[in-house]
């Protein structure tokens, strides 16, 4: 009884060998072209979440800076008030209460520029940064109306003044804040998408593992069927 024919009998030997080899080849270039891409999207992103959680730490401590530079522009009225009798003391508190003004100026405005890299939304930044302005603007104003420094002129002033900053120290708190509550939204967002594309990965990975182990499988039984086939010609002759 002959035994049936099977469907790689039926094909060529030539055609067995050359579409062993051109499988083999697909795989290896589909293999090739997976690492690569993996690796320049590994690459990108982690290019990508370096950068922003530089920005996001600085826009933290810009935010964090101009709150603590603006207490302690607070506590250099303070000083004026308190020692602005001596004129050495009055000119020291003076240069230093104008020193830290610029410097929350300076954070404030670095602070708005990093927000809108990041494409966040915190209004209040602006709102802030006017009102600084027009605070220091009355600081000075008052010190030019009162030339005199002697402890009625001081308690006048002082009168005047008292809980000006109150309002903005609140808003400055409140920006810190939203910032640091931003910036941990974003984080999680960002580890969101990396388990989603984790998760996408695996499963491609899995499916390149099948592919291999069917192209593998396939490249055995092809081998066996033309290693049978030249061995029975072999006897033939």
């Amino acid at each position: 009884m002959k035994e049936p024919v099977s469907i790689f009998r039926k094909i060529s030997l030539r055609r067995r060998v050359v579409s062993a080899i051109g499988l083999m080849t697909v795989l290896t270039v589909v293999i090739g072209l997976f690492g690569l891409a993996v690796v320049a999207d590994t690459h990108q992103r982690l290019h990508k979440s370096v950068l922003e959680a530089s920005a996001m730490a600085a826009a933290i401590d810009d935010a964090r800076l101009a709150q603590v530079h603006f207490k302690m522009q607070v506590q250099e009225w303070k000083n004026i008030l308190l020692r602005g009798r001596d004129k050495n003391l009055f000119d020291k508190h003076t240069k230093a209460f104008a020193e830290e003004e610029r410097k929350v100026k300076e954070y404030l405005q670095s602070l708005s520029r990093r927000i809108a890299a990041l494409e966040w939304s915190v209004p209040r930044i602006a709102d802030v940064t006017a009102a600084h302005e027009t605070l220091g603007q009355r600081y000075h104003g008052i010190l030019r109306e009162h030339p005199r420094r002697d402890s009625t002129t001081v308690a006048r002033i002082d009168e005047s003044v008292r809980g000006m900053d109150r309002g903005l120290t609140d808003e400055i708190d409140a920006i810190v804040g939203t910032i640091r509550t931003l910036a941990e939204k974003r984080l999680a967002e960002t580890e969101t998408v990396a388990r989603t594309r984790m998760d996408a990965f695996y499963a491609l990975s899995f499916f390149i593992v099948f592919l291999i182990a069917a192209g593998i499988l396939f490249g055995i039984h092809n081998i066996r069927s033309i290693t049978r086939e030249l061995s029975g010609e072999g006897k033939n002759h």
